[in-house]
C-alpha cells in the first residue's frame, strides 16, 4: 500500500498538486496554532485544542465556542465548494489566513489582545475546515480512474503526519525562540499551500458559468438542493450518519481515555503521550497499509465500514473501564485502526455515490456531524463523566455498537452490504 501510495502521489500531478495543498494547510496549522495557541488560556491551562481540555466543564466551554458556529457557518460553505472554482478557494483559504498571521506578528503576539488572537485561531481552523471539504470534494477529479481509497488513505495518513510534524516542531522552537518566528514560518508554510492550488489543472469536472450576484441569490436554494439530493442518495446518507456516531465515539472515547491516564500516571506528560497516542497511531498506521486489501477481503466498503466500527466500538466495550496502562494501549490501537479504516472507506463512499456538483454540500454535512458529535460528546461527558468515570467509556461502546447494528440494517437496504458496493 506504501508503495502504491507513493507511486499515485507523483504519478497523478493533480493529485499531487491536491495532496500538498491539505498537507500544506495543516502542517501550517501545527506551527501557527503551536506558536499562539499558548496565549489563549482556558482553566489555567494553555492550548486550543479540545482532546487536550483539562476538565469537562472547560472541554464544553470549548466545544461551544468552537464547533457551535460552525455548525450554521458549515452549509453555506458547500455551496461554496460546488458553485465556484475550486482552486481559488483553496488558494484564498490559504492566502487570506497567511496574510492574517503576518500581520499578527507584524504588531507582536504579546501585543495583541487575547480575543484578536483566539479570532486568529478560528480563522485557521475553519480555513482548514474548507480546505479538507474542498479537498474531499475535489478528490476524485484528480485522481481519474484510480482507486478513491487509495487517494483518501494518503490524504488521511499525510494528513495528521505534516499536522504533527507542524506541532512538533513549534512545540520545541517555541522553548528556544520567540512566537513570532514559528508563526511567520507558518504564515509562509500557508502561502505554498495557496501557490500549489494554482497549479492545480481540474478540481472539479466543470460547471455552468455563473456570477457572484447570482449565486449569492440562490444560496439558500443550493442548500436546501444540497439537502435533497444526499437524502435522494441512501448510500449518502447512510455513510453521513456512520460518520458522525464513529466521531461520536472518537471523541468521547479518546478525551475520556485522556482523563484516565492523566491521573493513571501523574506528573509524566510523556508517558501518558504515549499511552494515549502510541496504541492509536499504530492502529491507524497498520489500516493505512492494509486499506486496499482488507477492502477486497471484505467484499466491498459497505462492510469495511461495518467491521473497522465493529472493532472501534468492541475495544471500547471491553477494555473502556480497564484502568491499566496495557489496556489503554490496547484501546487506542482498536479506535486508531477502526476509525481510520471506516473513515477513508465513509470518504469513499460518499465521494462514489454522488456527483461533483453535489460533494461539497455532502462534506458540509460532514462537517455538521463532527461539530455535533463534539458537542454532544462534551454534554454526555458533563453530565456522567464524574459518576461514572471510565465506566462510561465502556457504556458508549455498547451503546455505539447497539447503534451500529441499526445502521447495518440501512446499509442493507441501501444495497451497500453486496459485492458490487465495493
Amino acid at each position: 500500500m506504501l508503495k502504491r501510495g507513493l507511486t499515485l502521489l507523483f504519478s497523478k500531478r493533480d493529485f499531487g498538486f491536491l495532496m500538498a495543498v491539505q498537507f500544506a494547510a495543516q502542517a501550517g496549522d501545527g506551527l501557527v496554532q503551536g506558536a499562539i495557541g499558548k496565549f489563549i488560556v482556558f482553566g489555567g491551562q494553555a492550548g486550543f485544542d479540545p482532546e487536550a481540555a483539562p476538565s469537562v466543564d472547560v472541554l464544553l466551554t470549548m466545544a461551544l465556542l468552537l464547533f457551535v458556529p460552525y455548525t450554521f457557518i458549515s452549509p453555506f460553505l458547500g455551496v461554496v465548494i460546488d458553485r465556484w472554482d475550486r482552486r481559488r478557494l483553496l488558494c484564498a483559504a490559504n492566502g487570506v489566513r497567511a496574510g492574517a498571521v503576518v500581520l499578527v506578528t507584524i504588531i507582536g503576539i504579546q501585543s495583541v489582545p487575547n480575543g484578536v488572537l483566539m479570532g486568529l485561531l478560528l480563522l485557521t481552523l475553519a480555513s482548514t475546515r474548507l480546505v479538507l471539504a474542498a479537498k474531499a470534494a475535489a478528490l476524485p477529479a484528480t485522481l481519474g480512474e484510480t482507486s478513491l481509497v487509495e487517494g483518501n488513505a494518503i490524504s488521511q495518513m499525510g494528513g495528521a503526519l505534516f499536522q504533527l510534524a507542524g506541532a512538533g516542531v513549534a512545540i520545541i522552537g517555541s522553548s528556544l525562540v520567540a512566537s513570532e518566528p514559528i508563526a511567520i514560518v507558518g504564515a509562509i508554510v500557508y502561502g505554498a499551500g495557496a501557490l500549489f492550488a494554482l497549479r492545480i489543472s481540474h478540481a472539479d469536472e466543470g460547471r455552468e458559468a455563473s456570477t457572484l450576484g447570482r449565486e449569492i441569490a440562490r444560496v439558500l436554494r443550493n442548500i436546501v438542493d444540497g439537502f435533497k439530493e444526499v437524502a435522494r442518495t441512501p448510500k449518502a446518507g447512510a455513510a453521513i450518519s456512520t460518520y458522525f456516531w464513529l466521531r461520536f465515539l472518537w471523541t468521547a472515547s479518546i478525551i475520556g481515555i485522556g482523563f484516565v491516564a492523566k491521573d493513571l500516571i501523574a506528573g509524566d506528560d510523556n508517558l501518558r503521550l504515549v499511552l494515549t497516542a502510541g496504541g492509536g497511531a499504530v492502529g491507524v498506521a497498520l489500516g493505512f497499509l492494509s486499506a486496499n486489501q482488507l477492502k477486497t477481503r471484505a467484499k466491498g466498503l459497505g462492510r469495511l465500514v461495518l467491521y473497522a466500527s465493529a472493532v472501534a466500538g468492541l475495544g471500547t466495550a471491553v477494555l473502556g473501564s480497564v484502568e491499566i496502562k496495557a489496556a489503554i494501549v490496547l484501546l487506542t490501537f482498536c479506535l486508531g485502526f477502526g476509525f481510520f479504516l471506516a473513515k477513508i472507506s465513509l470518504d469513499t463512499l460518499v465521494q462514489e455515490a454522488l456527483g461533483d456538483d453535489f460533494r461539497g454540500r455532502a462534506f458540509s454535512l460532514y462537517d455538521i456531524a463532527y461539530n455535533l458529535a463534539w458537542v454532544i460528546a462534551a454534554v454526555v461527558l458533563k453530565l456522567w463523566w464524574e459518576q461514572l468515570g471510565s465506566s462510561l467509556i465502556a457504556m458508549l461502546g455498547v451503546v455505539f455498537l447497539l447503534g451500529l447494528g441499526g445502521l447495518a440494517v440501512w446499509y442493507r437496504r441501501a444495497g451497500l452490504l453486496t459485492v458490487s458496493a465495493a
